[in-house]
């Protein structure tokens, strides 16, 4: 799964509010964060992937188990829902 939006925020800021997504991300899925560069490598039971940031762009890649892969739908929903929440 990608999920990919352009921001208008500036770099630390950015950076910032992918904290606030990592830590909701954290909270739903159970999974674990760490910052390597501008990307935070993500980590957890059935899902893998990192949160990219740049000067213009957030952009998330996530690769679920076949659990999880059942229910992508909603959890595209509820990650789009968050990052859109965080950049406004």
């Amino acid at each position: 799964m990608r999920i990919r939006r352009r921001h208008n925020l500036g770099l630390a800021e950015a950076r910032k509010r992918a904290d606030r997504i990592a830590e909701d991300l954290k909270d739903q899925f159970s999974v674990s964060a760490q910052w390597q560069g501008d990307a935070m490598h993500v980590q957890g039971k059935g899902v893998s992937g990192q949160l990219l940031v740049d000067e213009h762009n957030v952009e998330l890649q996530v690769n679920l188990g076949f659990a999880l892969k059942l229910m992508e739908a909603p959890i595209r929903a509820f990650i789009e829902k968050t990052i859109d929440e965080e950049l406004a």
